[in-house]
């Protein structure tokens, strides 16, 4: 097979020999070992005769009154001189290319998604301090990294986050500006109620009447601390009830995990590329870091019916991919730990899971199924606005 291939590509010519006694000089080609490839008789004086290329100054020494000229060419030779006939055509192509890589290369396009035009012309006239503008070549991910991270630094009181995304020959710029929360005002009174239903674990810096004390239940908002002070239950005093309570709250978390998880997620690196593809086989033009996992789209530029030969541009997007294949316990174990990091996700730095159990267990065809029960440390400081007491207001009317 492979000696096949080989001979396919030597260079031959297809010659016609016309002249008396054809047979004669035929003979005497052989006798000089000229590979006579193929022969085709066309008349008793006139024959077609198949032979490599290498050898046809030899066919014209040995020649003296025969008439010999050649009908076509084959293999290599044959590819040569339809390089050397379309020359300025595929030098055309091979500056198109250029061209066309030079131009994906370059911005031509920088986007910026806000509303507030005149941060929009300040964030443009940085970018442009840093080459990041129209008509300049497009920059790695790592330099669009420390240019993000430089104007973050400049702007530290403007901007919480800001994102430079290539996407083809453009650059979407998207920020998020600082916004501080305006401090709520306290209101002149209020009383300490409870967030959620829950048994009282602690109640720190009490300011204020308690009605509810340590290991009491209560509701969503039942009174903790009360603004209203009392004695011998007459109200004596309106204020700002003030505390911190913590409470013991339950959950209950109903989660699935499949025993095969496959997930592709995208790094937002993007990059185009120029490929050649042959049969089976691809080249890749000036792709020097190319992608250890992707996704390709593919967009074909030139192709001719035919001929297994292709020009395509790829848009190339990196991926992270991970897949695993867990057992019962395996998917049961990451199940009751994806359930916790659910809950855990939304507790503040003094609150914590005091304890867990799984209530319920199922095991499905393509995973796990769970019912989790979570008792949880957790504040349950809320506040409820009060008006002053009547008779606080009222004193003198008393006889």
């Amino acid at each position: 097979m492979k000696n096949r291939h080989i001979e396919a590509f030597k260079s031959k010519i297809k010659i016609y020999l016309r002249g008396k006694n054809v047979n004669r000089y035929l003979l005497r080609l052989a006798k000089n070992h000229v590979s006579l490839l193929h022969l085709e008789r066309i008349s008793k004086e006139e024959v077609y005769v198949t032979i490599y290329y290498k050898d046809y100054a030899l066919v014209s020494k040995l020649n003296t009154i025969y008439e010999i000229g050649i009908i076509e060419y084959g293999g290599l030779i044959k590819e040569k001189k339809k390089t050397i006939q379309n020359k300025w055509i595929i030098l055309a192509v091979c500056v198109a290319i250029g061209i066309l890589f030079l131009l994906s290369r370059m911005i031509f396009t920088i986007e910026i998604v806000t509303n507030d035009e005149q941060f929009k012309q300040q964030l443009l006239i940085e970018l442009k301090q840093y080459h990041i503008e129209k008509y300049a070549f497009q920059k790695s991910y790592q330099e669009l990294s420390k240019i993000k991270e430089s104007i973050l630094a400049n702007h530290r009181n403007d901007l919480e986050w800001l994102e430079i995304e290539t996407i083809g020959t453009k650059y979407r710029v998207r920020y998020e500006p600082r916004i501080e929360s305006p401090k709520k005002e306290e209101s002149g009174y209020r009383h300490v109620i409870a967030k959620k239903n829950a048994i009282i674990k602690k109640i720190e810096s009490s300011f204020g009447q308690n009605v509810k004390f340590l290991n009491d239940y209560v509701k969503k908002g039942d009174i903790i601390v009360s603004g209203y002070i009392s004695l011998n239950g007459t109200i004596q005093e309106t204020v700002s009830a003030n505390a911190k309570v913590y409470g013991e709250v339950w959950y209950e978390v109903e989660v699935f995990y499949p025993f095969g998880y496959y997930e592709q997620t995208k790094t937002g690196r993007q990059k185009n590329v120029y490929v050649l593809e042959f049969l089976s086989h691809r080249i890749e033009f000036f792709h020097f870091h190319p992608f250890y996992d992707k996704m390709v789209t593919r967009h074909i530029l030139l192709q001719k019916r035919g001929i297994p030969i292709a020009l395509v541009k790829e848009t190339q997007e990196e991926v992270h991919t991970i897949s695993v294949i867990e057992t019962e316990e395996g998917a049961i174990f990451k199940a009751k730990q994806f359930a916790t990091n659910k809950i855990e996700s939304q507790l503040k730095e003094s609150e914590y899971i005091i304890h867990s159990q799984v209530m319920k267990k199922v095991v499905e065809k393509d995973g796990v199924r769970l019912r989790v029960f979570f008792s949880v440390y957790e504040d349950i400081t809320d506040y409820e606005a009060i008006t002053p007491y009547v008779e606080d207001q009222n004193e003198g009317d008393h006889t």
